[in-house]
């Protein structure tokens, strides 16, 4: 599995043309549960990119996190993520399969300084009765307790549907813009996600 996060990283920089941050190292942050659709625009009113025609079968998948340290001035450097990539198969068959270029455009987040990785349908903001604003203090809370703490996995999780398993995942990032990619069988299926979040180059 190392060796294909690795290449995702060199996929995405292989033109140079994004202002990705390139990962220092990757941790496995748990599981994501899919649904039908998976948006790394998690928390957006409008305007998001959502993933379908998922490989059928797993009702969850591992999610790998891409970590760098980034430090302002004399503070304390932190934990950031760059890169967040969600294999739906097995590394062989996600390496023979087709990858994508991403959007392709100005895709910035609705959240400044989080990026949220979940299935469409667990999104915090749509589902029915859920307090998605006390879900982002509870994300504040555990991420700036993990900067203070110079944790090197600095990621928050929380369980949005507890009925059905739905959850999102909550990540620290610099960057303002997103970016995702697909690897894509002949048919189409999609057999591996892979998210950045980024700045265009100056």
């Amino acid at each position: 599995m190392d060796a294909l996060l690795w290449r995702w990283v060199d996929h995405v920089n292989r033109n140079g043309e994004k202002g990705m941050m390139r990962p220092e190292w990757f941790a496995r942050v748990g599981e994501l549960e899919l649904a039908e659709e998976v948006t790394w625009y998690g928390m957006a009113t409008a305007g998001r990119w959502v993933h379908g025609g998922l490989l059928s079968g797993p009702s969850k998948a591992p999610v790998y996190a891409g970590f760098y340290w980034s430090q302002v001035g004399d503070e304390p450097a932190v934990a950031r993520v760059s890169m967040v990539v969600l294999p739906l198969a097995d590394p062989t068959r996600i390496v023979a399969a087709d990858w994508n270029d991403g959007y392709g455009g100005y895709e910035p987040s609705a959240l400044d300084g989080y990026a949220v990785l979940c299935g469409n349908p667990f999104d915090p903001l749509h589902v029915g009765g859920h307090d998605a604003e006390a879900d982002l203090r509870e994300v504040k809370r555990i991420i700036a307790a993990g900067d203070g703490q110079g944790r090197r996995v600095n990621y928050a999780e929380i369980v949005t549907d507890p009925d059905r398993g739905g959850n999102a995942l909550f990540f620290p990032v610099n960057e303002e813009e997103r970016d995702g990619y697909e690897a894509l069988e002949e048919d189409g299926t999609v057999v591996c996600l892979a998210f950045i979040a980024y700045d265009f180059p100056l």
